[in-house]
């Protein structure tokens, strides 16, 4: 099973979202370097493209700030409160294996994974990739589905969501985003849970038992997504006498010429068929004919 990010380093993450959210002295606009003034990514985070390790600090130190800036101005320019100068924290190693120099050069640009960083007009926001952003190329990559390729073995990386009573609540999740879903997940895996009567609560709404035909009806793959047997459908009606309204009409058979039933039968077959067969066995015909001699 795939799934992103250890928990005790979203922690970290979540905390440190915190702390900046709190405690953030500067006052820094990404868009007012990148598109006002023009500056490159690599002008201020100038380590970024060599860095191979998660662990490194690729923030700008005061040095590089002072660069382009003068030192001698006013600190009040880039600190809400010089007196009380709070360090910007650096950014926890959230994925392992991380590797910025694997990612530059080629079609990708800085903008490609932080998106929306040239256009923020504080320095609040970490803009890190989410897995939805990894996957968008590593599901086309080598090794698509082995977390060991970004995490280390024996990483908790049960998303924070998936905790808690997600058992029990994931359904409307898994309809309303599923490609979140099947970045880490099959139809198979599903179907370990989900497949017939294993199930430890309902998963259909109630009165589905008397309403259900319309959805079978019209959308049967829908179905089939876990009731993959036919007999699954074969078995509950016929423990439960269930059968269509015009086989209980007068006349729907007999031994003269066979009824309606005959005629419906020479008409549409398959349909007969859907719910008379036995796979593998004789035909449900010829359990009235042959015995019958009809």
């Amino acid at each position: 099973m795939l799934k992103r990010i250890n928990f005790f380093l979203l922690t970290q993450v979540v905390l440190y979202a915190g702390i900046l959210a709190r405690n953030i002295d500067l006052k820094f606009s990404h868009k007012q370097h990148t598109e006002d003034v023009g500056a490159e990514c690599t002008d201020c985070h100038v380590e970024a493209q060599a860095s191979t390790s998660p662990h490194d600090n690729l923030l700008p130190l005061t040095e590089t700030c002072n660069n382009c800036h003068d030192k001698n101005a006013e600190c009040t320019m880039c600190h809400k409160d010089p007196d009380n100068v709070i360090g910007y924290p650096q950014i926890p190693p959230y994925i392992s294996k991380f590797n910025h120099s694997k990612h530059t050069g080629g079609e990708l640009t800085c903008l490609s994974c932080h998106t929306g960083m040239n256009v923020s007009g504080d320095g609040n926001g970490t803009h890190l990739p989410g897995m939805e952003m990894c996957i968008t190329c590593h599901k086309n990559k080598e090794k698509p589905n082995d977390c060991t390729f970004c995490h280390d073995p024996g990483e908790d990386l049960k998303p924070q969501d998936h905790r808690m009573a997600w058992q029990l609540n994931h359904g409307p999740a898994s309809h309303v985003s599923p490609e979140s879903c099947e970045m880490c997940h099959s139809q198979y895996d599903c179907l370990e849970c989900h497949n017939g009567d294993n199930l430890d609560h309902k998963v259909h709404p109630l009165n589905f038992n008397n309403n259900h035909s319309i959805q079978a009806k019209g959308n049967q793959e829908n179905c089939y997504a876990c009731h993959q047997d036919l007999n699954y459908c074969h078995d509950c009606h016929r423990a439960e006498l269930v059968m269509p309204r015009n086989h209980s009409a007068a006349g729907w058979s007999n031994r003269q010429n066979g009824g309606i039933h005959a005629r419906a039968a020479r008409m549409d077959l398959d349909s007969c068929a859907s719910c008379h067969n036995d796979a593998g066995g004789e035909p449900v015909c010829a359990e009235c004919h042959q015995s019958q001699k009809i």
